[in-house]
């Protein structure tokens, strides 16, 4: 049995997370401006939750489950791509620090993400959909 993760792996998974979004605006070259756009959201919506944090309290405000598959949609990936990729992060910065357990994750199936991948996210699933053949 999995133990549930310390507060300072979470902590590090938190910020893992954010520079994952970070380095995939990079690649887009997408400010976070442009992506509050993208996400009708103000630039301090984003700023909020990826810069400096907000602006009364100095502290960054936690991404929400919905705040994910927003920015994972603009980005057009599944949203377990990116916590993939900041739990590698977090997994790797917590074996540099002091030899700590790696916390397992649920690991998403290949057919997830093909539905995904296969579904025109601006408009809603009224019924169940297949993905066109593609050579």
């Amino acid at each position: 049995m999995t133990s549930a993760p310390s507060a300072t792996y979470l902590a590090t998974f938190s910020e893992a997370l954010v520079s994952e979004i970070k380095a995939e605006m990079g690649r887009r070259d997408l400010s976070s401006r442009a992506l509050g756009r993208l996400l009708g959201r103000s630039s301090q919506y984003m700023s909020d939750r990826l810069d400096g944090g907000n602006s009364k309290t100095g502290r960054r405000v936690t991404l929400t489950v919905k705040d994910l598959a927003a920015i994972a949609g603009v980005f057009e990936l599944h949203p377990a791509e990116l916590i993939r990729r900041a739990k590698e992060a977090a997994d790797g910065r917590e074996a540099a620090q002091d030899g700590g357990r790696v916390v397992e994750l649920p690991r998403s199936t290949p057919s997830d993400t093909e539905e995904v991948a296969a579904h025109d996210s601006s408009t809603p699933i009224t019924h169940e959909q297949e993905a066109p053949d593609t050579p």
